[in-house]
């Protein structure tokens, strides 16, 4: 996604294609996971705020010759190219959900970052075909405990205290809801749909990983913010190193992903 009011980050950043890839590489598979159970032949998908992921290219070859895929994102130039998939410039914060109905709409780390989270859900279930599946998956933020190994004890506070000023000083600030995740099932229930199903990916993040990545990401594109407290240059300087170099012994749970699924009557 682009940063626009209610993103905490810009794809326009040089940083973005490495953040893109990271999350990709995080989670497309545990989503294509969740997915590889429904019958997508030919049937119309909407992904929302698609990014660089690879999922819409594999829902466009599921759903074969007769379906359809449609994949927005504020800025959609990192959306991959396939003959059944459409890319739209498009915002669900502000705009209508676009060409509905849908027999799958899925949504990944959007809603977290949006405060009208539960309408914008409300929309989606609304657009769905009669049996149709919403499936929103969003990160649950926790970074107490978070850090499982670290070189020294220096380095484990060092860290603790760096994803205690992204959560606080980057994501809450931007209005992300850190804890949304675990509200995802009860507000598709409220939003009237069934046959609910919520899975929890539990991942560990090792120092040179895609998910220890998003470190460096988060420092290229907010060192300024994150410099207006606790830490230093050097210190961000010194988290880098830690997360990026396989050899540092730093090892992280990562952030859980809540990943929820309902069907409309």
């Amino acid at each position: 996604m682009t940063r626009h009011d209610h993103y905490a980050y810009d794809n326009d950043h040089p940083a973005a294609p490495n953040q893109l890839a990271s999350l990709a590489a995080l989670l497309d598979d545990v989503t294509i996971g969740r997915l590889a159970h429904l019958d997508l032949r030919g049937r119309r998908c909407l992904e929302i705020g698609a990014g660089g992921s690879a999922v819409p290219a594999w829902l466009a070859e599921e759903v074969g010759p007769g379906g359809h895929v449609f994949a927005t994102d504020i800025r959609p130039a990192f959306i991959p190219r396939h003959p059944r998939l459409t890319a739209l410039a498009h915002d669900i914060a502000t705009d209508p959900v676009p060409k509905p109905p849908y027999d799958l709409i899925h949504a990944r780390l959007v809603l977290m970052h949006l405060p009208q989270r539960e309408r914008i859900l409300a929309r989606l279930a609304d657009a769905l075909t009669p049996g149709g599946v919403l499936c929103v998956e969003d990160w649950a933020i926790q970074p107490d405990t978070a850090v499982i190994d670290a070189p020294t004890t220096g380095a484990r506070t060092l860290f603790a205290v760096y994803q205690h000023a992204v959560a606080r000083d980057i994501l809450a600030a931007a209005g992300t809801d850190l804890t949304w995740a675990v509200r995802i099932h009860p507000a598709m229930r409220a939003a009237g749909l069934r046959d609910l199903d919520t899975a929890i990916h539990t991942p560990v993040w090792y120092a040179g990983s895609p998910g220890l990545a998003l470190v460096s990401v988060n420092i290229a594109q907010h060192r300024d913010r994150l410099t207006t407290g606790a830490l230093t240059d050097t210190d961000l300087d010194e988290i880098a190193r830690l997360a990026t170099d396989p050899a540092s012994g730093l090892v992280v749970r990562g952030h859980l992903l809540y990943s929820t699924i309902g069907r409309r009557d």
